[in-house]
């Protein structure tokens, strides 16, 4: 069989509480066991009840799933599948369709002779996340006046200076924005987005501990070009936020790759547009991951530099054979 390769693992969700600690959502958990005397000593059997957050899926659906290692499919019946299997710990992963998100388990444990029911709650692989804080600075190599026009991918969008239908400003090449008596740093914006987060963000790029945060992105930062006013502006945004976690993947996608997230129309068209987003998020462990090349910004003539990140869900891919 040929690997399917299955683009949609997160275990576990992560929820923002009211409270701050932050608390998980347990995507399959046991709701049920009993001795089944019609089983032998070196029997057990699981019973795994599919739902997702319409309800019940349709009748016969195929369920692909993986028993230590071991891959194989069953059709559902009432939602449920049956998998026969021996005493002791084993562990399973669950791919229903490109629409949901693949479930995996920890070591579930069974008793001989025992029928062990399972609750497995399939989450869709549209999450809406948020492109957050993108701001844009222009450097021209003579004062210029500007016209930035944008088309937003995505809902709940706000700018900042306030913008009616377009940016209209002087930029200097010091970085300054004039908008009549007002004078600003870079342009600001941020929107609402619903994507599918493709396994090519997982395919390379850094693994990097909480505590050492600033050290990583002043090193990457450096490389990809950025001063130290812009250096100063990203890492204190985003800083705080990777420091607070154990342990972050973390992704950066460059240039044509963020046109996802919105559309720039500069005019007069700048010599170089150099766009950086920051996709990253908290992972548990590390997995098979490329360390990630850095392009650079060419800052000559008129330069225009955009950076920007989303806090993601991590999804790893997954191989059947």
């Amino acid at each position: 069989m040929k690997k399917l390769i299955a683009l949609l693992l997160l275990t576990p969700f992560i929820l923002r509480a009211e409270e701050e600690d932050r608390k998980r959502v347990m995507q399959i958990y046991r709701t049920s066991t009993e001795l089944d005397e019609n089983l032998g000593k070196q029997d057990a059997v699981y019973e795994f009840k599919f739902s997702t957050a319409y309800g019940n899926m349709p009748k016969s659906s195929e369920i692909r799933y993986s028993i230590d290692g071991k891959n194989s499919k069953a059709k559902t019946k009432n939602n449920t599948i049956i998998i026969e299997t021996n005493p002791g710990k084993h562990i399973f992963q669950f791919y229903y369709n490109e629409n949901y998100q693949e479930v995996y388990s920890d070591s579930l444990e069974i008793k001989s002779r025992h029928r062990d029911t399972y609750a497995v709650s399939l989450y869709q692989a549209y999450v809406i996340e948020e492109a957050e804080k993108p701001v844009i600075y222009f450097y021209p190599e003579e004062p210029t006046e500007v016209t930035v026009k944008m088309d937003i991918h995505g809902e709940n969008q706000f700018l900042y200076p306030a913008y009616d239908g377009a940016w209209k400003f002087t930029a200097h090449p010091n970085g300054d924005l004039n908008f009549g008596d007002e004078t600003y740093n870079y342009l600001f914006w941020e929107a609402t987005t619903r994507t599918l987060l493709s396994p090519k963000q997982m395919i390379s790029g850094f693994f990097v501990k909480g505590d050492e945060a600033v050290q990583f992105l002043e090193e990457k930062l450096t490389t990809a070009g950025l001063n130290s006013k812009e250096q100063a502006d990203f890492i204190t945004y985003w800083g705080p936020r990777l420091a607070m976690n154990k342990l972050n993947f973390v992704h950066f996608e460059f240039n044509e790759t963020c046109e996802k997230y919105a559309d720039l129309n500069i005019s007069p068209k700048p010599d170089n547009v150099y766009r950086i987003f920051m996709v990253w998020g908290s992972v548990s462990e590390r997995f098979e991951a490329e360390e990630q090349d850095i392009e650079k910004m060419n800052r000559t003539g008129f330069s225009v530099l955009e950076w920007g990140g989303q806090e993601s869900h991590i999804k790893q891919s997954f191989c059947m054979e």
